[in-house]
């Protein structure tokens, strides 16, 4: 998925046969990208309407949409950090997506920070963690609210764990790029008035079900929803 980023792009680097969606006027300043090109409809924009579309459009039972802005795809519990190849990151889509589908789930993706503090390894695997940046689907029946333009996956990954009760992240692996930063994509629709009405509005639908914090000047979101029982051990 890409706009407005011709000369910035990425991720075709790290995944050569992908399939570039970019909007129908921009398919010219596009042509040197060596990807296969599909134009986006000029009335569909906005992330949550992107996605809506692809998955309508592509006849695949499951799909990797993924950001433009892609640099490497991190693997976290070697003793040192580091990145995988181009076939390694493409095996390794493959697996998460055949453990989504064994488990049950029609939403996954992976890490959401390449920061091996953040992983507990005897726990590599969740089933209650929001997705984006790269995020699969399996079927047809996923479906963002395009009501929102910015703050849309996390929405999607909590409707999902409302109706389907659960979602797959692999945590061992982390897809490194640029978050609220980059000039084009996402950032033609972004506003602080735009985020802050979209904070509002998801704040109103899942309650205390999610928490806007800040890192570094950067806005993080956490989700609550329990998946595990409590275990008390009597003495």
């Amino acid at each position: 998925m890409s706009r407005g980023r011709h000369r910035t792009i990425t991720t075709h680097r790290l995944f050569p046969s992908a399939t570039l969606v970019v909007p129908e006027n921009e398919m010219e300043a596009y042509a040197q990208v060596p990807l296969a090109r599909v134009p986006i409809p000029p009335d569909i924009s906005g992330v949550s309407a992107v996605r809506n579309w692809i998955i309508a459009r592509f006849p695949e039972e499951c799909l990797i949409m993924l950001d433009d802005d892609i640099s490497a795809c991190m693997c976290m519990v070697s003793l040192k950090v580091r990145k995988l190849s181009v076939e390694e990151t493409a095996a390794m889509v493959e697996n998460s997506a055949h453990c989504a589908f064994g488990a049950g789930a029609r939403l996954f993706g992976w890490h959401q920070r390449s920061d091996p503090r953040l992983l507990q390894r005897n726990d590599p695997f969740g089933v209650h963690h929001w997705m984006g940046g790269a995020v699969g689907v399996i079927g047809k029946d996923v479906r963002w609210d395009e009501l929102l333009k910015c703050k849309c996956d996390i929405d999607a990954t909590l409707t999902e764990l409302m109706v389907n009760r659960l979602v797959w992240n692999e945590a061992r692996f982390c897809f490194a790029q640029e978050r609220d930063k980059n000039l084009g994509g996402n950032s033609l629709f972004r506003s602080a008035e735009r985020i802050a009405a979209e904070k509002r509005y998801l704040k109103s639908k899942w309650k205390a079900h999610m928490r806007f914090e800040t890192y570094k000047s950067q806005d993080r979101v956490a989700v609550d929803v329990s998946r595990r029982q409590s275990v008390h051990l009597g003495v």
